[in-house]
């Protein structure tokens, strides 16, 4: 990036560093177990960032945009397995396009040359991703403003079936606009006219929190509605106050599971061990509306009573119980010998009964 380009907030270099290790898990609990593709084919894992390259304002996509090409150019799998595709700006803004070619020097090393997009970029994405036909396809939007999300940006991405979106709206910005009716064309169009008129009344009149959300759920509930099965929601903040909220969307169990472990290892908090969803540089902790004091001793006491004279491993339990729950694999490992401790259960080999 141009020194010009101004300082990163942390928060932004910690979306980075998620979004890059997302791809690598994917990297290694996917295509790790796969022979390696021959150079000539396209590429199995497809990165898509509309922003990183689209306009001057675009320094902080060029960010993420930067940690996912540094990762690529050292992993030895995605450097021969994944493919990135970037909205360029073109030859109309040299500045941009020399920030962005620096921000794309560390993925020289990739078998696959970045492909660099131009006017019309979802329709050359489209025909793109056509071509190719990856095994999956993980896309970032993050628009400066409103413009993406009232260009329906989010929408094109998931609308693939192979596709997994990180969808960041900068909060500030949402908050200060759900009512302002300058923007309201753009808000209408992202979380639907008679969602948003709906999401203006209840917001009147509510503390920062109960409308924090509020909003957050609208977000989920047309995520789901525009096609997301699974939603993941990752809170980042400046140690003041919320500055972006990153989702994660997407339809397979797998994409979920593997998104949730990756945004539990980046949580600044866990309570018993059990992540809170949320980057905070003083730790400061969020209440997410879960109705959990103690959250280990809730899941210990719940597969107590729900699992009695079971035999069970602790991945069993973790596929049948975690997707809506903030519990990661490592929790239910936890949770079943906090119960073995309390002669609640005890061991059988690899597996154990639960007794109570």
């Amino acid at each position: 990036m141009s020194p010009a380009d101004g300082n990163v907030p942390g928060y932004v270099c910690a979306r980075a560093a998620i979004i890059a290790a997302y791809l690598r898990a994917w990297a290694n609990e996917v295509l790790a177990d796969e022979p390696p593709t021959h150079p000539a084919l396209p590429p199995r894992l497809v990165y898509v960032d509309v922003y990183g390259g689209s306009n001057r304002q675009s320094h902080r996509s060029r960010a993420v945009l930067e940690a996912v090409a540094a990762l690529a150019g050292e992993d030895p799998i995605l450097r021969t397995e994944l493919g990135l595709i970037v909205n360029s700006p073109g030859p109309e803004d040299p500045y941009v396009g020399n920030a962005l070619q620096a921000t794309l020097a560390a993925a020289e090393r990739m078998v696959h040359s970045p492909q660099l997009i131009g006017q019309h970029p979802w329709a050359r994405i489209d025909s793109r991703l056509d071509a190719i036909r990856p095994l999956a396809i993980v896309a970032s939007v993050e628009p400066g403003g409103y413009a993406g999300l009232g260009a329906g940006d989010a929408w094109r991405a998931l609308r693939r079936p192979l596709a997994e979106l990180f969808l960041t709206i900068r909060y500030p910005l949402i908050n200060m606009g759900a009512s302002n009716t300058a923007v309201t064309a753009y808000l209408d169009a992202f979380w639907g006219e008679r969602r948003a008129a709906a999401l203006r009344e209840d917001l009147l009149g509510l503390k920062p929190q109960a409308r924090q959300e509020r909003i957050v759920a609208a977000c989920v509930s047309r995520l789901r509605e525009r096609g997301a099965t699974h939603v993941l929601v990752f809170r980042l903040s400046d140690g003041h106050r919320i500055q972006e909220i990153l989702f994660h969307a997407s339809r397979d169990v797998g994409a979920y599971s593997r998104a949730k472990e990756v945004l539990a290892r980046h949580s600044t908090g866990h309570e018993q061990g059990v992540p809170d969803y949320a980057w905070d540089p003083v730790a400061a902790h969020y209440n997410h509306g879960l109705a959990i004091t103690r959250p280990l001793d809730a899941l210990a006491n719940e597969l107590g009573r729900t699992l009695a004279n079971q035999v069970v491993t602790a991945e069993d339990i973790f596929r049948r119980h975690h997707v809506g729950q903030p519990y990661v694999l490592q929790n239910y490992y936890d949770a079943l010998e906090q119960l073995a401790a309390q002669g609640r259960a005890y061991r059988m080999g690899k597996r154990i009964r639960i007794l109570r």
